[in-house]
């Protein structure tokens, strides 16, 4: 065999200033990496999944030490080796990962990621409860069943006395009572494990809440996209916070809160929170929502969000109707000619015309001169909707001033033309009797 080549320096050796724990699990990342023996991108491409991406250098980073993995990278790390050695994931395997991650995690000061590491685990202690106390529930029903049939059948033996010598019947009656008393027990076991297992739902449903909370805290420290389960949960948290504020009559600090996140959370998380407010009826805030997104959103992100206009009436589900409303009444000028902008040079005319639409309907003259003081092709768009629109009116005002006068004739004619083609076939059916 050939003398090894050593490793690239920044794979191969750990700092040495690293907490004891931070260097066991980097470790243990590196002895998996040997093992799958794949390039490094091709590893993190595979690593990727559940809202968390990482590449070359995040992974070299976990390998190093200079970042303790997120806890569902644990079972990734194992599964991906798994499919290169082609056996089994082990689950004893898979936890000792995870507790190394999380010992490197609490001597880090890694708060976030111990927070997580601590609901996973209590969160699988719970579902492992929720699981026992479902089985133990299945063994008491069916024990009931069981003790419920032998009281049936001692009831219906002890129907025919005739037969039956006083001893028989005194055994019998035993044999009845004893399973009634055993039954009264396991009704009682069994109310006690379904009140048992609804908590234990609930309690887990509860971790699942907490658990997704603070995994959109993580994607927003880390800044990456949060997931779309994410965004509900935040959605959810914030429309119930501005609700009850509103509640107690603490509008002002409500109308911060809505403005403060249009100014600091992406469009996305602006957007969820828009469609639960829709979603809960409260459609005043969800227009206070849309205007603090117009006022204050980057005008680019707004026209990705748009999606197909729509022709008829304008529903309060409506994200592009509604932000087409709010873009007119209440964008900065810069805002609306950067969306205008946008959608012109992509030639989305239909967003065009709906948009210079709004503006001409909702806006002073004053507010248009304004805003197309420095917006040429802005101008121009709304100097040509208005003559389309203007030579539009006029064909109605026309059509509405003539139809007096040009439908009887177009009705006349049009009589006459009908009559004349019966006539002809009249004529071609009487030559054909012929």
């Amino acid at each position: 065999m050939g003398e090894r080549l050593p490793q690239r320096r920044g794979l191969a050796e750990l700092d040495e200033n690293l907490p004891v724990e931070v260097q066991r699990c980097a470790q243990r990342l590196r002895e998996l990496h040997a093992r799958m023996g794949l390039p490094s991108y091709e590893v993190a491409e595979r690593l990727s999944s559940d809202g968390m991406s990482v590449d070359k250098t995040r992974l070299s980073k976990f390998l190093n030490g200079r970042e303790v993995p997120r806890h569902a990278l644990a079972a990734r790390f194992h599964q991906v080796l798994a499919e290169e050695e082609g056996t089994q994931v082990e689950p004893r395997e898979v936890s000792l990962t995870r507790r190394l991650m999380y010992e490197a995690a609490r001597a880090s000061g890694a708060a976030l990621k111990v927070r997580e590491h601590k609901l996973a685990d209590a969160a699988e202690a719970i579902e492992q409860e929720r699981q026992r106390t479902a089985e133990q529930l299945t063994a008491l029903n069916g024990e009931l069943e069981a003790e419920r049939q032998l009281r049936r059948q001692a009831e219906e033996e002890l129907k025919d006395l005739s037969s039956r010598t006083e001893e028989q019947i005194a055994v019998l009656q035993a044999q009845r009572d004893a399973a009634q008393r055993r039954i009264d027990e396991l009704q009682d076991q069994v109310a006690q494990a379904e009140a048992l297992l609804r908590l234990q739902s609930s309690e887990a449903a509860m971790m699942s809440r907490a658990a997704a909370e603070t995994a959109a805290e993580l994607a927003r420290w880390e800044q990456a996209p949060p997931q779309a389960a994410v965004l509900n949960v935040i959605a959810e948290r914030f429309v119930e916070q501005v609700a009850q504020w509103r509640d107690q009559d603490e509008d002002q600090t409500a109308e911060a809160a809505i403005e403060h996140l249009s100014q600091t959370e992406p469009l996305t998380t602006a957007r969820a929170i828009w469609y639960q407010f829709n979603t809960s009826r409260r459609m005043f805030d969800q227009q206070r929502m849309m205007t603090a997104i117009a006022r204050f959103a980057d005008p680019l992100e707004l026209y990705r969000s748009a999606g197909m206009v729509s022709s008829g009436k304008i529903h309060s589900s409506d994200w592009t109707g509604n932000l087409l409303f709010a873009l007119a009444d209440h964008a900065p000028p810069a805002t609306v000619r950067r969306f205008h902008k946008a959608a012109r040079e992509r030639h989305n005319t239909q967003l065009v015309a709906a948009l210079n639409r709004q503006l001409v309907e909702r806006q002073s003259r004053a507010a248009r001169k304004a805003l197309i003081k420095d917006s040429p092709a802005l101008d121009e768009d709304l100097k040509a909707w208005r003559r389309e629109t203007a030579k539009e009116r006029a064909s109605g005002i026309a059509f509405a001033l003539l139809k007096p006068f040009v439908l009887p004739i177009f009705y006349f004619f049009n009589r006459r033309e009908r009559r004349k083609r019966e006539k002809q076939e009249a004529a071609a059916q009487a030559g054909e009797q012929t």
